[in-house]
């Protein structure tokens, strides 16, 4: 599972991240919070109109047929196991998926203490998730896929969420490639440090979220 993030990345980061490789529109401004947390806005990389773009969505799918925003707090996240038989899931897997933008992710582990938050972050600044999204009225929104732990990870949780290569940017978004076509497996080289309790908190998002502790 992926319940909290950072993304502390601004259009400046991301214009130099994808480089002239990509032409990218961006939303502007972008929201950037060390402590993203389920329902708050973060940016998402998608594809409209044939155009790279990058905007602040929801995260929690409210699927488009929802009488309410009731579901998004339950659907943060998506296995990719069942992504393709899911009703909230199986149509946007087709044409909307999108690649959500983060730093990092935090994990809680069980210690005789209680539970330990822990950053995850890779020796790539930036992180691509994969995710799907749809919109809502005039809500759009999203939700992270993930798949089965790997390597030092399943020491956490395991979950993790599903990670996008730089390169298979515009396999995975281009909609005439199915599902299980669109990306490959890649490993981020993820490590992971102990932080501070404070994360616990949805108000706390300074960049002392990610401070490493004793």
């Amino acid at each position: 599972m992926c319940g909290r993030y950072v993304n502390k990345n601004t259009i400046d980061d991301l214009t130099d991240f994808f480089g002239p490789e990509f032409s990218v529109d961006f939303s502007s401004p972008l929201n950037q919070s060390y402590n993203i947390c389920p329902t708050q806005y973060s940016s998402v990389l998608f594809k409209s109109m044939s155009r790279m773009r990058i905007e602040d969505m929801s995260w929690g799918l409210i699927p488009s047929w929802s009488k309410d925003n009731s579901f998004a707090s339950k659907l943060i996240n998506a296995r990719v196991e069942t992504i393709e038989k899911k009703p909230s899931f199986k149509n946007l897997v087709k044409k909307n998926r999108c690649i959500v933008i983060a730093n990092g992710y935090y994990e809680w582990i069980t210690t005789a203490e209680g539970k330990q938050p822990v950053y995850i972050h890779s020796k790539e600044n930036v992180v691509l998730m994969a995710g799907l999204w749809t919109s809502w009225g005039k809500v759009n929104s999203f939700t992270i896929i993930t798949k089965s732990s790997e390597g030092i990870l399943k020491n956490i949780h395991h979950r993790m969420p599903l990670l996008i290569n730089y390169s298979d940017v515009n396999t995975y978004l281009d909609n005439k490639i199915g599902f299980s076509d669109s990306h490959k497996f890649y490993n981020a080289g993820f490590k992971y440090h102990k932080v501070s309790n404070k994360v616990n908190y949805p108000k706390n998002n300074d960049a002392s979220c990610i401070n490493t502790i004793d």
